[in-house]
């Protein structure tokens, strides 16, 4: 009798999440398996830059914006920010720092990709809980006026930030110097970008130097989800999802036309 007891070939499906799962493992193991400050530093890092920030509008006299504590204010900013801002250098360097990996035929270039994202979304998600739970015991009111829309504007923050990584890690195959011309950019887009400030407190004659801005949309729209009495007089959620989806979509298809050099170069 023939012995039915063979393992069964995997799909590619199956492959792709052995992979991701191995490389999950991997990158965790790399990032904070040394270094158990790792953890600590993730939640710290936001809520000192909260910290500081507060200090500061408190000194100079201005404790709410439209009603909103000026705590609350900044972390519904300052997470989301952080999270677009960290997602960008770590996907345009996923497939150069895993390179060795691809000898392995079971490891697609993509695979590192999706180990990184789903890392950095994870992290996000752990952060905005914890701190959102030390603002209610601090008896802040870090309930979310509108639940569904501050999911859209993230899950659409996360696909643009997504695809910008992937046109990135192309960017990044070509020239090797891309890592360093996106630190220059991202360090003023911190200050351009609304994380301490709003619309409503600009003159409406000056909101063109900001309205081009994607993240300054993401993060109006976040604070007018969260906040009911808040509202944005220039976040537009049609906007930010059309760039998205072309995000997304220029980046899929621009790194599926490198796959192959992915592996070769």
């Amino acid at each position: 009798m023939l012995d039915n007891n063979y393992p069964q070939p995997r799909n590619a499906w199956q492959i792709m999440c052995d992979s991701v799962h191995a490389l999950l493992l991997r990158e965790v193991k790399t990032r904070f398996g040394t270094n158990r400050m790792g953890y600590f530093w993730a939640l710290f890092d936001p809520i000192a830059q909260v910290a500081v920030l507060a200090s500061i509008f408190t000194f100079i006299g201005r404790e709410s914006v439209t009603g909103v504590p000026i705590s609350l204010f900044l972390i519904v900013a300052i997470l989301p920010y952080k999270l677009f801002a960290k997602l960008l250098p770590q996907l345009s360097a996923a497939v150069a720092s895993n390179k060795a990996l691809f000898g392995y035929r079971q490891v697609c270039p993509v695979d590192p990709v999706i180990t990184r994202l789903l890392i950095e979304v994870v992290t996000f998600i752990v952060v905005y809980f914890i701190v959102m739970a030390i603002a209610g015991w601090l008896g802040l009111d870090a309930l979310p006026n509108d639940l569904l829309m501050l999911l859209l504007v993230t899950f659409l923050l996360i696909c643009f930030s997504a695809g910008l990584g992937l046109l990135l890690c192309c960017a990044t195959l070509h020239w090797q110097d891309t890592p360093k011309l996106l630190s220059l950019i991202l360090a003023p887009m911190f200050f351009i970008s609304g994380v301490f400030f709003s619309a409503t407190m600009i003159p409406p004659n000056m909101w063109f130097l900001f309205d081009w801005n994607p993240i300054f949309h993401f993060i109006e729209l976040s604070r007018d989800a969260y906040f009911l009495s808040y509202q944005s007089p220039i976040g537009d959620i049609y906007y930010v999802a059309f760039l998205s989806l072309i995000s997304l979509g220029v980046g899929m298809a621009m790194f599926q036309a490198n796959r192959q050099k992915f592996i070769t170069l």
